[in-house]
Protein backbone atom coordinates (compact mmCIF):
# COMPACT_ATOMS: atom_id res chain seq x y z
CA UNK A 1 0.00 0.00 0.00
CA UNK A 2 1.38 3.44 -1.00
CA UNK A 3 2.50 5.45 1.69
CA UNK A 4 -0.43 8.30 2.59
CA UNK A 5 -0.77 11.73 4.07
CA UNK A 6 -1.60 11.98 7.78
CA UNK A 7 -3.85 14.84 7.13
CA UNK A 8 -5.18 15.08 3.83
CA UNK A 9 -4.66 10.58 3.10
CA UNK A 10 -3.50 10.98 -0.33
CA UNK A 11 -0.09 9.74 -2.00
CA UNK A 12 2.93 10.85 -0.41
CA UNK A 13 6.58 11.24 -2.96
CA UNK A 14 8.01 12.45 -0.23
CA UNK A 15 9.86 11.04 3.12
CA UNK A 16 7.45 10.53 6.07
CA UNK A 17 4.14 10.90 6.63
CA UNK A 18 2.71 14.35 5.70
CA UNK A 19 2.81 16.52 2.98
CA UNK A 20 4.66 19.60 3.90
CA UNK A 21 1.95 21.88 2.23
CA UNK A 22 -0.55 19.92 4.49
CA UNK A 23 1.46 20.79 7.73
CA UNK A 24 2.24 24.14 6.28
CA UNK A 25 -1.60 25.00 6.12
CA UNK A 26 -2.30 23.08 9.95
CA UNK A 27 0.35 24.79 11.94
CA UNK A 28 1.53 28.26 9.74
CA UNK A 29 5.13 25.89 8.77
CA UNK A 30 6.17 22.81 7.82
CA UNK A 31 6.69 21.26 10.90
CA UNK A 32 5.82 17.84 12.55
CA UNK A 33 4.84 18.90 16.07
CA UNK A 34 5.80 16.48 18.81
CA UNK A 35 2.87 16.09 21.74
CA UNK A 36 4.29 15.97 25.16
CA UNK A 37 1.78 14.08 26.85
CA UNK A 38 -1.01 11.25 26.42
CA UNK A 39 -4.48 10.88 27.12
CA UNK A 40 -4.32 9.61 30.35
CA UNK A 41 -2.51 13.05 31.15
CA UNK A 42 -6.04 14.93 30.15
CA UNK A 43 -8.86 15.34 32.50
CA UNK A 44 -11.77 13.02 32.08
CA UNK A 45 -15.09 14.98 30.89
CA UNK A 46 -17.76 12.70 30.57
CA UNK A 47 -21.17 14.57 29.84
CA UNK A 48 -23.21 11.46 28.26
CA UNK A 49 -26.91 12.47 28.43
CA UNK A 50 -29.07 9.70 30.37
CA UNK A 51 -31.07 8.98 27.23
CA UNK A 52 -29.02 9.29 24.49
CA UNK A 53 -25.48 7.63 23.55
CA UNK A 54 -23.64 9.56 22.33
CA UNK A 55 -19.58 9.44 20.60
CA UNK A 56 -19.52 13.12 21.40
CA UNK A 57 -20.55 12.72 25.44
CA UNK A 58 -17.53 11.02 25.90
CA UNK A 59 -14.93 12.37 24.10
CA UNK A 60 -12.22 14.07 25.70
CA UNK A 61 -11.25 17.64 23.75
CA UNK A 62 -8.22 19.98 24.55
CA UNK A 63 -7.53 23.35 23.74
CA UNK A 64 -4.10 23.63 22.39
CA UNK A 65 -1.70 25.39 20.73
CA UNK A 66 2.31 24.91 19.06
CA UNK A 67 5.24 26.55 20.49
CA UNK A 68 6.87 28.21 17.84
CA UNK A 69 9.89 27.99 19.48
CA UNK A 70 10.07 24.12 20.77
CA UNK A 71 7.21 23.19 18.09
CA UNK A 72 5.57 21.15 20.76
CA UNK A 73 2.34 21.09 21.08
CA UNK A 74 1.09 22.66 24.20
CA UNK A 75 -2.79 22.80 26.28
CA UNK A 76 -3.63 26.56 25.81
CA UNK A 77 -7.06 27.28 28.24
CA UNK A 78 -6.33 30.88 26.78
CA UNK A 79 -5.00 31.76 23.38
CA UNK A 80 -5.85 28.35 21.40
CA UNK A 81 -5.25 27.62 17.69
CA UNK A 82 -6.14 24.34 17.24
CA UNK A 83 -8.73 21.25 18.92
CA UNK A 84 -6.98 18.13 19.96
CA UNK A 85 -9.19 14.77 20.64
CA UNK A 86 -7.34 11.68 21.58
CA UNK A 87 -8.29 8.15 21.16
CA UNK A 88 -11.03 7.30 23.48
CA UNK A 89 -11.14 4.01 25.03
CA UNK A 90 -14.39 3.12 24.55
CA UNK A 91 -14.53 3.94 20.66
CA UNK A 92 -11.59 2.63 18.94
CA UNK A 93 -10.09 4.17 16.11
CA UNK A 94 -12.26 7.48 16.45
CA UNK A 95 -9.10 10.04 15.59
CA UNK A 96 -8.84 8.07 12.52
CA UNK A 97 -12.86 8.00 11.23
CA UNK A 98 -12.65 11.59 11.83
CA UNK A 99 -9.66 12.63 9.73
CA UNK A 100 -11.34 10.09 7.29
CA UNK A 101 -14.60 11.72 7.03
CA UNK A 102 -13.47 15.11 7.22
CA UNK A 103 -11.12 14.25 4.12
CA UNK A 104 -14.38 12.74 2.00
CA UNK A 105 -16.08 16.02 3.35
CA UNK A 106 -13.42 17.94 1.60
CA UNK A 107 -12.74 16.18 -1.34
CA UNK A 108 -16.70 17.06 -2.35
CA UNK A 109 -15.52 20.48 -2.03
CA UNK A 110 -17.12 20.67 1.10
CA UNK A 111 -16.19 23.90 3.35
CA UNK A 112 -13.65 22.64 6.64
CA UNK A 113 -10.18 23.41 8.76
CA UNK A 114 -7.15 22.15 8.40
CA UNK A 115 -6.92 19.01 10.31
CA UNK A 116 -4.67 15.90 10.57
CA UNK A 117 -3.13 12.87 13.03
CA UNK A 118 -0.54 13.05 15.20
CA UNK A 119 0.97 10.53 18.14
CA UNK A 120 0.77 11.28 21.08
CA UNK A 121 3.46 10.02 23.92
CA UNK A 122 1.64 6.78 24.47
CA UNK A 123 2.26 6.73 20.69
CA UNK A 124 -1.73 6.57 20.20
CA UNK A 125 -3.14 8.79 17.14
CA UNK A 126 -5.16 11.78 18.17
CA UNK A 127 -7.30 14.33 15.93
CA UNK A 128 -5.84 18.06 15.34
CA UNK A 129 -8.18 20.36 13.88
CA UNK A 130 -7.54 24.01 13.48
CA UNK A 131 -10.06 26.50 15.07
CA UNK A 132 -12.36 28.31 12.82
CA UNK A 133 -13.73 30.74 15.05
CA UNK A 134 -10.15 32.56 15.04
CA UNK A 135 -8.63 34.77 12.90
CA UNK A 136 -4.80 34.17 11.47
CA UNK A 137 -4.08 36.81 14.50
CA UNK A 138 -5.53 34.85 17.31
CA UNK A 139 -8.86 37.54 17.03
CA UNK A 140 -12.40 36.04 18.00
CA UNK A 141 -14.57 34.96 14.97
CA UNK A 142 -18.50 35.25 16.54
CA UNK A 143 -20.00 31.78 16.50
CA UNK A 144 -23.08 31.00 17.33
CA UNK A 145 -24.59 27.27 16.60
CA UNK A 146 -28.14 26.54 15.91
CA UNK A 147 -28.74 25.43 19.45
CA UNK A 148 -28.20 28.61 21.16
CA UNK A 149 -29.94 30.52 17.91
CA UNK A 150 -32.66 28.00 18.42
CA UNK A 151 -33.19 28.64 21.81
CA UNK A 152 -33.47 24.54 22.25
CA UNK A 153 -32.85 22.91 25.64
CA UNK A 154 -31.69 19.50 23.85
CA UNK A 155 -29.86 19.19 21.12
CA UNK A 156 -31.18 16.27 20.02
CA UNK A 157 -34.77 17.48 19.87
CA UNK A 158 -35.37 19.53 16.56
CA UNK A 159 -35.65 18.90 12.88
CA UNK A 160 -33.32 20.01 9.98
CA UNK A 161 -36.25 21.65 8.41
CA UNK A 162 -35.70 24.19 11.17
CA UNK A 163 -32.07 24.52 10.68
CA UNK A 164 -33.04 24.88 7.20
CA UNK A 165 -35.07 27.76 7.99
CA UNK A 166 -32.63 29.55 9.93
CA UNK A 167 -29.93 29.37 7.69
CA UNK A 168 -32.62 30.99 5.01
CA UNK A 169 -33.77 33.32 7.44
CA UNK A 170 -29.74 35.15 8.36
CA UNK A 171 -27.52 33.68 5.96
CA UNK A 172 -25.79 36.42 4.16
CA UNK A 173 -25.30 34.21 1.21
CA UNK A 174 -28.79 32.27 1.53
CA UNK A 175 -28.67 30.03 -1.82
CA UNK A 176 -24.78 29.02 -1.62
CA UNK A 177 -25.57 27.75 2.13
CA UNK A 178 -29.12 26.38 1.61
CA UNK A 179 -27.43 24.24 -0.99
CA UNK A 180 -24.49 23.42 1.64
CA UNK A 181 -26.17 23.09 4.42
CA UNK A 182 -28.52 19.92 2.05
CA UNK A 183 -25.01 18.11 0.77
CA UNK A 184 -23.81 17.94 4.49
CA UNK A 185 -27.74 16.31 5.75
CA UNK A 186 -27.06 13.90 3.01
CA UNK A 187 -23.54 13.14 2.64
CA UNK A 188 -23.89 12.73 6.98
CA UNK A 189 -26.23 10.15 5.95
CA UNK A 190 -24.50 8.36 3.39
CA UNK A 191 -21.47 7.88 5.60
CA UNK A 192 -23.74 6.89 8.66
CA UNK A 193 -23.51 9.87 10.91
CA UNK A 194 -26.10 9.78 13.00
CA UNK A 195 -25.06 12.57 15.51
CA UNK A 196 -25.56 15.58 13.61
CA UNK A 197 -27.66 17.38 16.32
CA UNK A 198 -28.00 21.17 16.88
CA UNK A 199 -24.68 21.78 17.88
CA UNK A 200 -23.04 20.72 14.80
CA UNK A 201 -24.84 23.31 12.94
CA UNK A 202 -22.86 26.91 12.96
CA UNK A 203 -23.03 30.44 12.14
CA UNK A 204 -19.69 32.47 11.82
CA UNK A 205 -20.71 36.18 12.00
CA UNK A 206 -18.54 38.80 10.89
CA UNK A 207 -19.52 42.20 10.68
CA UNK A 208 -22.95 41.53 11.33
CA UNK A 209 -23.02 38.89 8.13
CA UNK A 210 -23.88 35.37 9.27
CA UNK A 211 -22.45 32.15 7.22
CA UNK A 212 -22.34 28.69 7.85
CA UNK A 213 -19.80 27.77 9.72
CA UNK A 214 -17.41 25.28 8.07
CA UNK A 215 -18.11 21.16 8.59
CA UNK A 216 -16.89 19.79 12.10
CA UNK A 217 -17.60 16.89 13.60
CA UNK A 218 -17.89 14.41 10.94
CA UNK A 219 -17.91 10.69 11.93
CA UNK A 220 -19.69 7.86 10.95
CA UNK A 221 -21.06 6.73 14.43
CA UNK A 222 -23.20 4.02 12.68
CA UNK A 223 -20.09 1.86 12.38
CA UNK A 224 -20.02 2.29 16.70
CA UNK A 225 -23.57 2.11 17.59
CA UNK A 226 -25.17 -0.85 14.99
CA UNK A 227 -29.03 0.40 16.76
CA UNK A 228 -28.71 4.51 16.04
CA UNK A 229 -30.79 5.98 14.19
CA UNK A 230 -30.57 7.37 10.81
CA UNK A 231 -30.51 10.78 12.39
CA UNK A 232 -30.02 12.88 15.22
CA UNK A 233 -32.52 15.55 14.06
CA UNK A 234 -36.08 15.25 12.32
CA UNK A 235 -36.18 15.01 8.38
CA UNK A 236 -39.62 14.81 7.02
CA UNK A 237 -40.97 14.07 10.13
CA UNK A 238 -38.90 11.13 11.01
CA UNK A 239 -35.39 9.92 11.94
CA UNK A 240 -35.28 6.53 10.77
CA UNK A 241 -36.08 4.73 7.60
CA UNK A 242 -35.24 7.05 5.68
CA UNK A 243 -35.34 6.81 2.01
CA UNK A 244 -34.74 9.34 -1.21
CA UNK A 245 -38.29 11.27 -1.10
CA UNK A 246 -37.32 12.19 2.40
CA UNK A 247 -34.74 14.19 1.32
CA UNK A 248 -36.28 15.26 -1.25
CA UNK A 249 -38.82 16.72 0.75
CA UNK A 250 -36.15 18.32 2.72
CA UNK A 251 -34.64 19.80 -0.60
CA UNK A 252 -38.24 21.37 -1.28
CA UNK A 253 -39.00 22.64 2.11
CA UNK A 254 -35.39 24.36 2.09
CA UNK A 255 -36.78 25.90 -1.80
CA UNK A 256 -33.78 24.06 -3.43
CA UNK A 257 -34.29 24.64 -7.63
CA UNK A 258 -35.15 21.15 -8.74
CA UNK A 259 -32.03 21.13 -11.05
CA UNK A 260 -29.92 22.18 -8.19
CA UNK A 261 -30.63 18.92 -5.76
CA UNK A 262 -30.39 16.87 -8.75
CA UNK A 263 -26.90 17.67 -9.26
CA UNK A 264 -26.61 17.39 -5.40
CA UNK A 265 -27.52 13.67 -6.09
CA UNK A 266 -25.46 12.94 -8.59
CA UNK A 267 -22.48 14.97 -6.72
CA UNK A 268 -23.28 12.20 -3.98
CA UNK A 269 -23.79 9.32 -6.15
CA UNK A 270 -20.66 10.29 -8.63
CA UNK A 271 -18.43 10.14 -5.33
CA UNK A 272 -19.36 6.89 -4.63
CA UNK A 273 -15.73 4.89 -5.51
CA UNK A 274 -14.05 7.80 -3.98
CA UNK A 275 -15.14 8.31 -0.84
CA UNK A 276 -14.88 4.37 -0.88
CA UNK A 277 -11.07 4.70 -1.47
CA UNK A 278 -11.06 7.28 1.16
CA UNK A 279 -11.88 4.98 3.98
CA UNK A 280 -9.42 1.82 2.38
CA UNK A 281 -6.73 3.91 2.68
CA UNK A 282 -7.50 5.10 6.18
CA UNK A 283 -5.87 4.35 8.84
CA UNK A 284 -8.80 2.70 10.32
CA UNK A 285 -8.04 -0.82 11.25
CA UNK A 286 -9.18 -3.60 8.89
CA UNK A 287 -11.88 -4.48 10.66
CA UNK A 288 -12.83 -0.83 11.27
CA UNK A 289 -12.71 0.13 7.37
CA UNK A 290 -14.75 -3.53 6.91
CA UNK A 291 -17.84 -2.32 8.84
CA UNK A 292 -17.49 1.72 7.60
CA UNK A 293 -17.42 0.31 3.66
CA UNK A 294 -20.61 -1.83 4.76
CA UNK A 295 -22.56 0.99 6.13
CA UNK A 296 -21.68 3.32 3.09
CA UNK A 297 -22.70 0.30 0.64
CA UNK A 298 -26.18 -0.07 2.48
CA UNK A 299 -26.91 3.85 2.47
CA UNK A 300 -25.81 4.86 -0.90
CA UNK A 301 -28.20 1.76 -2.15
CA UNK A 302 -31.22 3.12 -0.09
CA UNK A 303 -30.77 6.91 -1.65
CA UNK A 304 -29.46 5.50 -5.70
CA UNK A 305 -31.28 1.87 -5.95
CA UNK A 306 -32.32 1.47 -9.40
Amino acid sequence: MANRCLCCELSLEEEGRYHAKCLKALWGKAVTPKIPFALADLPAKVTTAADHMSISGVQAKALVRLNKDSSEIEIAPTGSTHILKPEPNEYPGLPAMENACMTMAAALGMPGPFHGLFSMSDSRLCYIIKRFDRTEDGGKIQHETMFQLLGSTDKYKGSLESVGKAIRAHAENVGLDTVDCFERVLFCFLIGNGDMHLKNWAFLIREKKASLAPCYDFVSSRVYFDEEEDSALMINGKKNKLKRSDFESLAGYLKIDAKAATNSFEKMQNAQEKLRELAIYSELSPSMRQKFEKVMTERFKRIFAQ
